[in-house]
């Protein structure tokens, strides 16, 4: 059985009862009719739980269901099966009532609730039937009918603990499939096609050609007779580098078709204040610096055989796509934190003016808190930790006094996350033991330009033809700097 996790951002309360010794909890799980906001992880959607749902799920239920802590069923806090816990649906939604038994666990995680560190709620459960539609942006709705319910859970953050999940020993569901049947309606298949490219089987080697909406067109071509991938097909390519690396995704992006770009970068040099009447208004020199992206050349390359073209059972254009945007979003993501300012990005690590947090020695949890600490609060909303995968497995093995992790690792919407401070956590291979993490708002920090000429070509010169083979190039304009260093702070060790 393969179970599906929802969070509800809907706080429940601690009741106060006559008898100070009863652990009692109450609030709602899922408010029923409300859309989700979006989830998914390669189709994008929101969902709701139709009215009704839960009532029907509660009423055929055949085995117990459990209030748990964390997804966790090793810490199970109440049980249906002696009526600590009590669910129903009322107009509202799904409305749960727990007397919490107490265990050593169970006093812990009701003092936490009490405290209010634990104060959201979320559900276990398997779709049995479901309905979908599309939204004009193309962004799927998903109804939820019938469904069996699992489990309910109080959670810290939308997240979910993988060894909690690992234990349960329930598979769960990674991205929700739409139905087959559904996308065959043409209008919306549409949506989902316009990016889609493959062989044409009957048409010349040399070129590809792509469908779209069921009518064929030649690619242009280059003047060794390759073949270049037009512009929305470029487009695509940048997204699928967004969800290969965190770091490019983050960063502000700008598109230009010819000619070098100055993007402003911020600074200190304007102050405001009150005045008396009569008094001159606090006047600021306009200090703003101008950064300058130019075009720097990044590609990567592979070469297939026409034996393999012709036997695949898959599009080679989409594997070529995939394969290649890999190799340039690692290169790309490596130049934004390591760039040396040359051929490369001007990268993060090498901005003088980027903070720095010196460390000597191991790491302690003071040094990630003065990490923390060390950008703009204006920018802590969408901050995140950039660490070196070596560095991430050391941090992620740090506990506090009570014995629990400070990193928390889990699945969201069938992505694994992890969090530090509530913050999201990303590894990379690109930065250096000597400044293994990067922290920041990398979208105000960092600015990417982007030519849009990218292209994918197919390249098929004499010494390829005899070998039977095709090369297929991806090649980019790009530069990136550093616009805000108010936003973003380093992290340096220095050995001993």
């Amino acid at each position: 059985m393969k179970m599906e996790l929802r969070n509800s951002k809907i706080e429940f309360r601690v009741d106060n009862q006559t008898d100070s010794q009863t652990m009692h909890v109450s609030g709602y799980v899922n408010r029923t009719g409300e859309w989700s906001e979006v989830l998914g992880n390669t189709t994008k959607f929101v969902e709701r739980i139709a009215p009704g749902a839960f009532a029907r799920a509660l009423q055929n239920a055949t085995n117990d269901i459990d209030f748990l802590a964390e997804h966790n069923d090793q810490l199970i806090l109440a049980s249906t099966r002696n009526n600590s816990l009590q669910l129903k649906e009322d107009d509202t939604g799904l409305y749960m009532e727990a007397t919490i038994a107490p265990t050593s666990w169970g006093k812990d995680y009701y003092q936490l609730i009490s405290d209010g560190i634990l104060r959201n709620m979320s559900f276990g459960f398997v779709a049995l039937k479901d309905s979908w539609d599309v939204r004009e942006d193309g962004v799927y709705e998903r109804t939820i009918e019938d469904l069996e319910l699992v489990e309910v859970s109080v959670v810290k953050n939308p997240a979910y603990s993988q060894s909690t999940i690992a234990a349960r020993g329930i598979d769960v569901v990674e991205d929700v499939k739409i139905p087959s049947e559904f996308l065959e309606n043409k209008e919306k298949e549409e949506r989902m096609t316009n990016s889609m490219i493959k062989i044409n089987e009957n048409a010349d080697a040399k070129e590809f050609e792509k469908i779209l909406r069921g009518e064929s067109r030649s690619l242009n071509t280059t003047a060794d007779g390759g073949a270049l991938i037009p512009e929305n097909v470029a487009n695509e390519i940048v997204l699928k580098m967004e969800n290969i690396s965190p770091v490019f995704a983050q960063a502000r992006k700008f598109t230009s078709i010819t000619g070098n770009l100055k993007v402003a970068r911020e600074n200190d040099s304007i102050v405001a204040g009150f005045v008396g009447e009569g008094n001159d208004v606090i006047e600021g020199q306009l200090g703003l610096e101008f950064v300058e992206l130019q075009q720097k050349r990044v590609g990567a390359a592979i070469t297939i055989t026409n034996q393999l073209i012709n036997d695949s059972a898959v599009s080679i254009t989409d594997y070529v796509q995939n394969l290649l945007a890999r190799r340039v979003a690692k290169a790309v993501e490596k130049a934004i934190l390591t760039g040396n300012g040359n051929e490369e990005f001007k990268g993060i690590i090498n901005d003088a003016e980027v903070a720095t947090v010196n460390v000597s020695g191991a790491v302690t949890l003071d040094d990630l808190q003065s990490l923390y600490l060390g950008i703009h609060p204006d920018f802590l909303d969408q901050a995140s930790f950039i660490m070196e995968r070596e560095f991430f497995n050391q941090i992620a093995k740090m506990k506090d006094n009570m014995g629990h992790y400070y990193l928390q690792n889990g699945v969201v919407n069938g992505v694994v996350t992890h969090t530090l401070f509530g913050l999201p956590v990303y590894t990379t291979d690109a930065l250096p033991e000597t400044t293994p993490v990067v922290f920041g708002n990398i979208t105000e920090a960092y600015a990417v330009l982007i030519k849009q000429d990218m292209g994918l070509q197919e390249i098929q010169d004499s010494g390829l033809a005899l070998k039977g083979s095709k090369m297929f190039l991806l090649d980019a304009y790009m530069d990136g700097a550093v616009v805000n260093p108010q936003a973003i702070v380093k992290l340096t060790v220095n050995a001993g």
